[in-house]
């Protein structure tokens, strides 16, 4: 199904919603055919748009006509099973599982997440860091090892030993510390002594993100962890966001600014050019006499606007530095020098549309897993999660696995030990349980994998938690629509929505799009509508077939309309709609 008609879906059961909370013991206010509607959802329909307790009696009746004929097409798009096609079945199920994911995180956590991310997003960040690589699944004597070494570089920073800039150089392993050369090029670059630039939220995996906006500015980070090892995080400088930064610029290729040096025939275009805007050159005259960027040479030298993590933290320094429409000092780069005049800023904006895109790349996000985290603990609680029979499993587990198993060497799926099922389950919950045996025909499948013994069972047990995960939430997720009333009620309105869409599109819209011989009867039958005030003649149809098919739309709704309630026979309750008014 296409986007206009998910739209119109949307839209229309906006208007015509029905919401079933509970089960209603009321009498009902109507009948049609075999159903039964009560008083609650009619309020609850009208109350979506409309203020109930203002409503007339002329109001709640028409109202009311409107939505027995959106019941009556749902009712017989029913009839027809038009919800039983494979084509509508996976749309459903699609909307289903989009609309059920606000039911499956922490909703606590993931609004902390993103007043957190907001909140980041309004800054940038300039810092340096040193890399301790600490490989995620290192025994912890060598994890410590590794912490351990940072705090001793980070109390010789701090007692002045050494430089931050020169530790990095010394102790990091991030290789871009240190001046290398490019084996595709051939060409050497120098080594940002551990200065990372600007950055904001999302630019960096979101432990280095945290440890950096935790730490003052102009302090160094106790050791922090990510995936990479360790890394002490040294603040230069924070900045409120800008969205866009435009300047012009004069450029100069000269390959030793990399290293702060300057050519001489450097120095004397750059002396020529700062005599020539002393003499009052406009700088954009200056652009085509003496810049040695083809790209922006023929447009008064501006570049693309950029943010401030997409450029070399010294370069943004010295723009920022800038008023509008000055001109700078010569700024070096890996490649030459740069002159620059400032043109604009664009500040950054924390509106809807940036509050969407952050809660999208949240979802995206590693920093999502703390809200899973905490959404599978409640889980946990609520489901009764039982394990006291892991770890007995997993030694069983381990036991029962091929001798090369975790050799490294491809090996035969193992075959399952003839009194698996006699071991109890791993772990249960509700009415679930993880048995040994599904663990270990799921375990099978990681054969050939470099393990010890130690990392064997570390392995184990990570797998097992991510399977307790992944079936807890889909234990979750099928019990949602007796769980949620509010979500049950979400599916059903979408339902009825699409329902409705496929019935008007069958028996009105479309029809009157290809039913040429209906159209052209409904005209001459109507001929007295379309007449010209004018020439007081009808007006062609083939000049006005648009406003005609709308009418002939209307025309066979009314009709289809009649047909439904003969089928139906709905039956108002004068006595309930009654009571209703009196509310």
């Amino acid at each position: 199904m296409n986007k206009s008609k998910n739209i119109f879906c949307l839209f229309f059961v906006a208007f015509f919603a029905q919401i079933l909370i509970a089960q209603n013991t009321q009498e009902p206010l109507l009948i049609i055919g075999s159903d039964s509607i009560y008083p609650s959802e009619f309020i609850t329909t009208y109350s979506k748009n409309n203020d109930f307790q203002k409503a007339t009696e002329q109001d709640l009746r028409e109202y009311l006509d409107l939505f027995i004929n959106f019941k009556l097409k749902v009712k017989e798009g029913e009839y027809l099973k038009i919800d039983t096609v494979p084509r509508f079945r996976a749309e459903l199920k699609s909307y289903e599982k989009q609309s059920s994911q606000q039911y499956l995180v922490d909703k606590e956590v993931t609004d902390l997440l993103l007043h957190e991310a907001y909140e980041r997003s309004r800054y940038y960040l300039r810092a340096s860091h040193i890399l301790f690589a600490c490989d995620k699944n290192a025994e912890p004597k060598d994890t410590l090892l590794v912490y351990n070494k940072a705090l001793q570089v980070r109390n010789q920073i701090l007692n002045g030993e050494i430089s931050f800039a020169d530790a990095a150089v010394k102790y990091s392993e991030d290789p871009s510390a240190r001046d290398f050369v490019n084996p595709q090029t051939g060409r050497s670059h120098v080594g940002n002594r551990g200065d990372l630039g600007f950055f904001s939220v999302f630019d960096l995996v979101y432990p280095f993100e945290s440890g950096a906006f935790n730490t003052p500015v102009g302090q160094i980070s106790l050791p922090v962890r990510t995936q990479f090892g360790y890394h002490l995080i040294y603040v230069t400088r924070k900045i409120d966001a800008v969205q866009n930064i435009s300047v012009e610029q004069i450029y100069l290729n000269d390959t030793t600014a990399k290293r702060g040096l300057m050519l001489p025939t450097t120095k004397e275009r750059i002396l020529a050019i700062q005599a020539d805007l002393k003499a009052g050159k406009s700088f954009e005259e200056l652009v085509p006499i003496y810049t040695e960027d083809k790209a922006t040479a023929n447009n008064n030298g501006l570049m693309e606007p950029f943010s401030p993590n997409h450029r070399h933290g010294d370069f943004v320094e010295a723009v920022l530095n800038l008023k509008l429409h000055e001109i700078s000092q010569p700024i070096a780069s890996q490649t030459g020098w740069h002159i620059v005049k400032l043109m604009g800023i664009e500040n950054y904006e924390l509106n809807d549309q940036m509050k969407a895109e952050i809660k999208n790349q949240i979802s995206r996000d590693s920093r999502s897993y703390k809200s899973k985290e905490s959404f599978v603990a409640k889980l946990k609680k609520d489901y009764q999660y039982d394990e006291k029979n892991r770890a007995k499993g997993l030694k069983y587990v381990m036991a029962k696995l091929p001798a090369d198993f975790f050799s490294g060497v491809p090996s035969e799926r193992p075959t399952l030990p003839k009194d698996i099922r006699k071991v109890k389950p791993l772990c249960t919950f509700g009415d679930t349980a993880i048995t040994t045996e599904f663990f270990f025909i799921h375990i099978s499948r990681y054969r050939g994998l470099e393990l010890n013994k130690t990392q064997a069972m570390k392995f184990l047990n990570e797998r097992l938690d991510y399977l307790v995960e992944e079936k807890l939430i889909q234990y979750e997720y099928a019990h949602l629509m007796d769980k949620y009333p509010e979500y049950r009620a979400l599916q059903k309105e979408f339902h009825d929505g699409m329902v409705l869409y496929e019935m008007n599109t069958e028996k009105v819209w479309a029809a009157a799009m290809k039913d040429s011989t209906g159209l052209e009867k409904f005209y001459q039958q109507n001929l007295a509508k379309y007449v010209d005030p004018q020439t007081s003649l009808p007006q062609p149809l083939d000049e006005i077939r648009a406003v005609v098919i709308t009418d002939y739309q209307e025309y066979l709704d009314k009709k289809w309309i009649a047909e439904l309630r003969e089928k139906y026979q709905p039956v108002l309750n004068e006595k309930v709609f009654n009571n209703l008014l009196k509310r």
